[in-house]
């Protein structure tokens, strides 16, 4: 089959396997609602990863700054930087777009990083949350859910 390199807008086509799931409808798990301990919304209506709208966040590194957008599906590693050339490894202090507030650490992560909290309703509430790791290129993650606990790598397996 012949495959579009480019799609309407002429940008670049990549193969993704969070598309053929997708596409072959089995259960992927996306996150709608993601919020600032303030209640401002972080999710992006322009920035779209899969048909679902990205998570955006401002990011510092020493004396460099600028946003990423996260995808919302979860187990779906793929990010845009803009303004800031990432560098693996290196830590990440993480806050709002809208206020410039830093998002607070949920735990320790096991490569030595934190895990800050997106919420995922308006209320600050610990048991609705994502913790994602703040080292670049570490994927760890946790989402709690009604206080129930499930890693990244777990939901990756189911």
């Amino acid at each position: 089959p012949d495959m579009e390199r480019f799609d309407k807008k002429g940008m670049m086509i990549y193969p993704s396997p969070i598309r053929k799931i997708i596409r072959e409808k089995e259960k992927v798990l996306v996150v709608k609602e993601c919020y600032c301990p303030r209640g401002h919304s972080l999710i992006n209506p322009q920035a779209v990863f899969h048909g679902f709208q990205g998570i955006e966040l401002k990011v510092r590194a020493g004396d460099r700054e600028g946003r990423i957008v996260l995808s919302p599906i979860v187990s779906d590693k793929s990010r845009v930087a803009i303004g800031i050339d990432l560098k693996s490894g290196e830590l990440l202090k993480i806050a709002c777009p809208v206020c410039d507030t830093p998002l607070p650490v949920y735990s320790s992560c096991t490569c030595a990083g934190e895990l800050v909290t997106l919420f995922t309703t308006a209320d600050n509430d610990y048991s609705q949350c994502v913790g994602i790791c703040n080292r670049v290129d570490c994927f760890n993650g946790e989402i709690k859910s009604g206080g129930h606990l499930a890693t990244f790598a777990m939901l990756e397996a189911l």
